[in-house]
């Protein structure tokens, strides 16, 4: 159901049910509220893939689980019912029937599609009384919706009506040929997939403007002049396009009313949710790809450390890169690590034969694991088409629960103890990570992180001690890094070194760092698990 159609039910349900008393409130099914009104109940269906209300006979109403609602509806009076601007919201305000004490509240009715809720508010100074359903913090950053909370109404869908013949976005939008459903219902308020599609099907069909089809809807708006309307996809404020008019829109069956747009809704939600994860993995892939292009072989490795230690004075510093010749004559221009002595540098390059192998294994199974994910999600993409409205609302669920899972097991950015008291912090992005090693972590304390992945930076602090920090405790702290590097089996190489030679890049984005001095662990997450 769109906002625009809501406010045509206003008017109404407002004869229906102003200055009347609700004997009794109660649940009319799974997400059905029923307000008892004379002989007559008040159904408010708060069902993610069609939420709406109807005006019927009596039902069969049981107990709701909170008794908030009894106690603060049942006797209680309608003064007002008002709908903010024309989203898909309705306040049905409640004088009480309490003779003592101010308990007067309101009733929201939210029909925003798999957002729909209940929510009872005292009306005094808008705290949460009781709701169908709880949104935690976790999983909308913009509000919490529980009970002792204050309400935060949902953000607008959009222009409201008044500026929608003015807009110089939707003029300049429709002059560009760039008429479409979507650019409709995202910039109008209240106008969903349903309104957008018949408000193009109208001005297409009358070789009208398209901004004079919206302008006249938006003056029945605004004049409360309405003349709902069934069309081909579902109810409508007024006459659009093909269809035939709506003797009672009150009684008219929610689940019955915009399949079509519902499941359009869905399908583009969808959509967007497998494009945007398939961008994620080609990104991914590139940047393996390149990793397994970049890297130097066993034997080159060895050359280089070889040709180091064979120099005269290999105890120098100050060098980017050398250029020598190996027995055969052959010359190699070997990088170099300034701060470190040729000596050092020609360690490291031992160090990093002995684990190219793994190092290298560990790309190709990241190469594998993308491109099949990439595959499935090529798969799911090209036959979303044909799936229902219910199982795209199923596949939107369970993609959304996956997230909701990852992000709710991430812990709050804090100290996290090691073995003998040593304390460890992580960043969960970029903005953490940049506050982790540049504010938490200070000159001394040792900063880890798992090469070539996008994870987590990790600071172990020392906390004035003045030795340096066990084995046991350099692993425990790359265990952490490899971790949250996003990976779950594998040899994960994490780097790890002292916080003064972790720098920002210049220009770059949050978290973007370079590093020298570094030492490398690896670490088996398949041992660990």
């Amino acid at each position: 159901m769109d906002g625009v159609f809501l406010s045509a039910l206003v008017p109404p349900l407002k004869d229906l049910i102003l200055g009347m008393k609700c004997i009794k409130v109660g649940s009319s099914s799974r997400d059905g509220f029923g307000l008892l009104f004379g002989e007559s109940v008040l159904i408010l269906n708060a069902r993610p893939d069609s939420p709406g209300l109807t005006w019927s006979s009596a039902v069969n109403m049981t107990e709701l689980p909170s008794p908030a609602w009894s106690h603060h509806i049942d006797g209680a009076k309608v003064q007002d019912l008002t709908q903010p601007g024309a989203d898909r919201v309705l306040h049905i305000h409640f004088q009480s029937g309490m003779l003592y004490g101010n308990s007067d509240v309101t009733l929201i009715f939210e029909a925003a599609g798999r957002n729909a809720n209940i929510i009872l508010v005292r009306s005094g100074d808008s705290r949460i009384l009781a709701c169908h359903r709880k949104i935690p913090s976790s999983r909308n950053r913009y509000r919490t919706v529980a009970p002792g909370q204050v309400y935060v109404p949902p953000p607008s869908s959009g222009l409201s009506p008044g500026s929608w013949s003015s807009s110089i976005e939707l003029k300049n939008s429709i002059e560009n040929r760039k008429e479409s459903p979507a650019l409709l219902y995202k910039l109008l308020e209240g106008v969903g997939p349903v309104t957008a599609r018949a408000l193009l099907r109208h001005a297409e069909a009358n070789r009208t403007p398209l901004i004079e089809v919206v302008a006249e809807l938006e003056q029945a708006l605004l004049e409360q002049n309405f003349s709902p309307w069934e069309g081909p996809d579902g109810p409508l404020p007024i006459e659009l396009a093909g269809g035939k008019p709506i003797e009672n829109p009150l009684s008219m069956k929610t689940a019955e009313k915009d399949i079509a747009g519902i499941r359009e809704d869905r399908y583009e939600t969808w959509t967007l949710i497998l494009r945007r994860r398939l961008s994620f993995l080609r990104k991914r892939l590139t940047g393996v790809e390149t990793a397994l292009d970049g890297l130097v072989s066993p034997e080159k490795y060895r050359t280089w450390g070889s040709l180091l230690l064979s120099t005269e004075n290999n105890s120098r510093k100050g060098l980017k890169e050398i250029e020598l010749k190996d027995w055969n004559g052959c010359e190699h221009t070997i990088p170099l690590k300034p701060f470190r002595s040729l000596k050092s540098n020609a360690a490291r390059f031992f160090r990093k034969a002995s684990n190219t192998g793994k190092e290298k294994r560990n790309l190709q199974e990241h190469k594998l694991s993308a491109l099949s994910e990439i595959e499935s999600l090529e798969i799911s993409l090209a036959s979303a088409p044909d799936l229902t409205v219910d199982e795209l609302e199923a596949s939107i669920r369970k993609y959304r629960k996956k997230v909701r899972d990852q992000y709710d097991r991430k812990k709050k950015t804090e100290a996290k103890l090691l073995t003998g008291g040593w304390r460890c912090f992580s960043g969960r992005n970029a903005r953490e990570n940049e506050e982790v090693t540049f504010r938490i972590g200070k000159r001394g304390d040792l900063w880890f992180h798992a090469r070539g992945y996008p994870g987590a930076h990790v600071v172990l602090k020392l906390d004035g001690k003045t030795d340096s920090p066990p084995g046991e405790i350099i692993l425990e702290a790359s265990i952490e890094a490899a971790r949250r590097c996003g990976a779950s089996s594998g040899v994960i190489p994490v780097d790890y070194t002292r916080v003064q030679y972790v720098n920002r890049i210049r220009k770059g984005k949050p978290g973007q760092v370079v590093y020298t001095r570094e030492k490398t662990v690896f670490v088996d997450l398949d041992k660990l698990s």
